[in-house]
């Protein structure tokens, strides 16, 4: 039998981490990320920020809100409000969707880079088909068990006390175990 294997070919990368490096089409695919300390931060050529110090400065500049903040999670409770009052109506609620835009993207960012870098070092397993899901598949009938080795395990698999029928138990484990071929009529 000819085996046939399909060569997937390996993605381009897109996540980078020198700026140096990087050209406009890169840094937008780059310019935001979660550094060391899992906090979002903002880059690009000329500057590397924290989110919510950069949506402070703009929430300072372009609106006439002055707030300030015990903690980064009341600013960042305070920017979700802000999005559910104002949506993109108001300067404010620009300012919060795009710190939310921010975060969001550095965590997408972060989840491909954990992808890319696994597929790097040859650890990406890529599946033909949805897990769980049977496929079909050409099967080399030179290779194939005959009933006799089929009967063999059916009863090595169950137990004396077992009522000795093909329950859908026993079903599910030779579907799981081996692949079942119709036998081709004479």
């Amino acid at each position: 039998m000819t085996e046939k294997w399909i060569e997937i070919e390996q993605m381009k990368r897109l996540t980078m981490d020198n700026v140096e490096e990087m050209g406009m089409f890169s840094l937008a695919h780059n310019c935001c990320y979660i550094d060391e300390n899992r906090n979002t931060r903002y880059r690009d050529f000329e500057i590397d920020i924290d989110a919510r110090e950069l949506a402070k400065g703009l929430l300072r500049e372009l609106t006439e809100d002055v707030v300030s903040f015990e903690s980064d999670e009341d600013f960042d409770d305070w920017m979700g409000c802000c999005i559910g009052e104002d949506g993109i109506c108001t300067p404010r609620g620009l300012i919060a969707t795009f710190y939310q835009n921010l975060w969001a993207m550095a965590e997408l960012r972060e989840k491909l880079k954990y992808y890319e870098d696994l597929e790097e070092q040859g650890r990406l397993l890529v599946l033909p088909c949805k897990v769980g899901k049977y496929e079909k598949r050409l099967v080399d009938l030179e290779k194939a068990m005959d009933k006799s080795t089929l009967y063999d395990w059916y009863i090595t698999s169950v137990t004396q006390t077992d009522t000795p029928v093909w329950t859908g138990e026993h079903i599910e484990e030779l579907l799981n175990d081996f692949y079942v071929i119709p036998k081709e009529e004479e």
